[in-house]
């Protein structure tokens, strides 16, 4: 099977039609097909001609994994497990919001990073996604609930692990020659592993960086998120402050509260002194409890006591509602149900 032209940019699209007998004209028929019509296959493109659309479908699928199962929320988020032919499973989300549907993209098949309250990093790292694998997710989400306003790599895997093929993704998006799309409406979620935000800040594009963090000190986050064990907090707000410093945009640091794990208010005093001075806003995250876990959510009492500790001391926070609750829709779990069954 050829490869699929979701894996280069869509500049590149001419080119690997030339290769394969077509015009260059036909690549950027394609994309456009693709990027700002929402086509997810071959047949789709009618001003292509009937052969090559044929022939493309058989020997170059543009979509290669099948939609295994669909998961509703009550609140209107949406799950989809995609089955890649090699077998190994991701997951894709839409949620709704105040600014429009927002899609939510994995990265890789598990994860890594292993955290101890997450389904994603149960069985731990199966592979990375491609390119092409990432934007394939965006492209079924669409299709499924229609074009979406904002997109964030929050999904199974972590992005900081697997780079480059997730900035090529949203490098295709971004494109004038791809979707178009803002970089400004678009959120990178990561640990932060050493190099990470470096290279995030010389692609250039100004995307919101988003730090998972879950601990203000680098002990209890060593324990409740084994893959950075060895770096440190301070060395990560370093990193991330730089980067503020070359973009003029705040970041974000994300904060998952546990039930008597890391919900305590000496534990959101010490965050507030932690973040003291940092270009960020807190978003904190009541637990979407995964059955066999032990992590509980805290009572909505404690979050809100946490999050008064850190605006009593003037710091940005938001207290997020929780969806999809019903649909699976926290990392990894809608995967990890389907390996069990």
């Amino acid at each position: 099977m050829s490869q699929s032209p979701l894996e280069l940019h869509p500049r590149d699209w001419p080119a690997w039609m030339v290769e394969r007998g077509a015009k260059p004209f036909h690549g950027r028929i394609a994309a456009r097909w693709v990027f700002r019509r929402g086509a997810a296959g071959w047949a789709e493109m009618t001003d292509l001609p009937a052969g090559l659309r044929q022939r493309l479908e058989a020997e170059a699928p543009l979509c290669r994994a099948t939609v295994e199962a669909v998961s509703e929320a009550q609140d209107g988020a949406s799950k989809l497990l995609l089955r890649y032919p090699d077998g190994a499973a991701a997951e894709a989300v839409v949620m709704p919001g105040s600014q429009g549907l927002t899609a939510c993209l994995s990265t890789q098949v598990g994860c890594p990073v292993r955290c101890r309250f997450c389904a994603s990093g149960a069985e731990g790292l199966e592979r990375n996604l491609g390119a092409g694998e990432i934007l394939e997710q965006a492209l079924q989400l669409r299709r499924h609930r229609g074009e979406f306003q904002r997109l964030v790599v929050m999904g199974m895997g972590d992005a900081g692990y697997n780079l480059e093929p997730t900035l090529a993704a949203l490098e295709a998006l971004i494109d004038e020659e791809g979707a178009g799309m803002s970089p400004r409406r678009m959120t990178l979620s990561t640990v932060a592993p050493k190099g990470a935000i470096e290279r995030l800040s010389a692609w250039g594009r100004k995307i919101s960086l988003a730090i998972s963090l879950h601990a203000a000190d680098d002990g209890l986050r060593a324990e409740l998120v084994p893959g950075v064990a060895k770096c440190r907090i301070a060395e990560t707000l370093s990193d991330a402050e730089r980067l503020f410093a070359a973009r003029g945009r705040e970041y974000t640091v994300e904060y998952v509260l546990l039930e008597g794990v890391n919900d305590g208010l000496e534990q959101a005093e010490a965050l507030s002194v932690l973040l003291q001075g940092c270009r960020c806003h807190l978003n904190l995250i009541p637990y979407n409890p995964v059955p066999g876990l032990p992590y509980r959510r805290p009572s909505l009492a404690a979050q809100h006591d946490f999050a008064e500790v850190l605006e009593r001391a003037g710091h940005s926070v938001t207290l997020r509602r929780s969806l999809g609750a019903d649909a699976d829709a926290a990392c990894g779990q809608l995967r990890r149900r389907t390996l069990k069954c």
